[in-house]
């Protein structure tokens, strides 16, 4: 994913499906100085992670 996009999907106001290896994700951040995500996982575990945009996938 680019940053534009993970911009697009943070102000959307719709529910837009985002992985992070595998995981479903909730972007809650990011940083488009370094190209970094502040996301969430949503899968019970809450778990927070900073991850490249990169790395993010729409499928």
């Amino acid at each position: 994913m680019d940053i534009n996009r993970a911009r697009d999907i943070i102000n959307s106001e719709d529910n837009i499906t985002v992985t992070y290896k595998g995981k479903s994700v909730w972007i809650n951040s990011i940083n488009p100085n370094i190209e970094k995500a502040f996301v969430k996982t949503l899968d019970g575990t809450d778990q927070h992670y900073h991850v490249s945009v990169s790395d993010l996938i729409e499928p």
